[in-house]
């Protein structure tokens, strides 16, 4: 089985200055003047044409379509993503995707935009009191979302994930009788040495949910946020693969590693690689994988 990651998108979508409101006016003029040139939307075209020759048996987008939620945004970057859209298709949302009330459904009767405009790509939605657990079964492996964002004030970006959706997940899974499961949600559990978050970024409880899941533990944890690759390797405290794909579609210079990563499972065995664009050749090809051993793994 083959599985495609890719991660943090952000698609150059142009907004009327008018139309902003709140938080979107500084998020938007950041964007603009700061990493607009980064995303163009050629490598972006170039991913499309890379994983249609690797032909994988799953894609999965981890969060963060957007810029600052606005509608134009959702509308325009579901049109960039139909290539890519289809059966095997399975998104989540970033913190981008949910940066206003109105955009994260918290204003109004509407739906969320991420599930208006993306819910066939989203898997199955399992019933909870109150919390966000998304379920797509590809062959023997169950792909599971998590929601780690909400919206906050410009400055922050931080998430959260409450202790009773772990425990959802694991009851079922057990339920199910799925054994194996790969673990998609945008903020990282875990970050290397050099590559520390801070406070106002990264996922305030992530140690007490990496505890959590000890008791049923995923094949790998997947994300973004952090607009730079990595894998990190097994280990006793978080004894799966933690992959980060952020930002697959930027340029990549000294401080962004940019790219994806190609999963290959044979029900045994994970084996992780990466594909980076290269500008003399115009197209992604794959490269050295940036990894961590148990040994370096002291990145909390």
């Amino acid at each position: 089985m083959k599985l495609v990651h890719l991660s943090d998108l952000h698609f150059p979508v142009a907004l009327p200055f008018t139309s902003l409101k709140g938080k979107m006016i500084p998020g938007y003029l950041n964007y603009t003047f700061r990493r607009r040139k980064k995303y163009p939307i050629s490598l972006w075209n170039a991913i499309v044409r890379k994983v249609k020759t690797l032909n994988p048996d799953a894609i999965v987008i981890s969060g963060d379509i957007t810029n600052v939620s606005h509608w134009k945004e959702y509308d325009e970057s579901k049109k960039i993503l139909e290539p890519v859209l289809g059966d095997k298709t399975f998104m989540i949302p970033g913190n981008h995707d949910r940066y206003t009330d109105i955009a994260a459904g918290k204003e109004g009767p509407d739906l969320p935009y991420y599930e208006k405009f993306f819910s066939p790509w989203m898997g199955e939605s399992i019933p909870l009191q109150n919390g966000y657990l998304r379920i797509k079964k590809i062959g023997k492996l169950a792909l599971v979302g998590w929601d780690s964002n909400m919206p906050l004030s410009v400055l922050n970006a931080y998430g959260y994930i409450k202790e009773d959706i772990v425990h959802s997940t694991l009851e079922y899974l057990e339920k199910e009788k799925l054994d194996q499961y790969i673990l998609i949600c945008h903020h990282p559990i875990w970050n290397p040495p050099e590559r520390q978050e801070s406070s106002g970024h990264k996922m305030k409880n992530r140690e007490e949910i990496a505890e959590l899941l000890k008791k049923r533990p995923p094949l790998a944890y997947l994300h973004g946020h952090v607009h730079t690759n990595w894998v990190k390797y097994p280990d006793p405290q978080k004894p799966y693969y933690v992959i980060n794909s952020a930002s697959s579609t930027r340029i990549s210079d000294q401080k962004h590693q940019s790219g994806f990563h190609l999963m290959e499972w044979n029900e045994t065995k994970l084996n992780i690689k990466r594909f980076s664009f290269s500008n003399e050749e115009g197209e992604f090809t794959e490269t050295q994988t940036i990894s961590y051993q148990e040994k370096e793994t002291n990145g909390r």
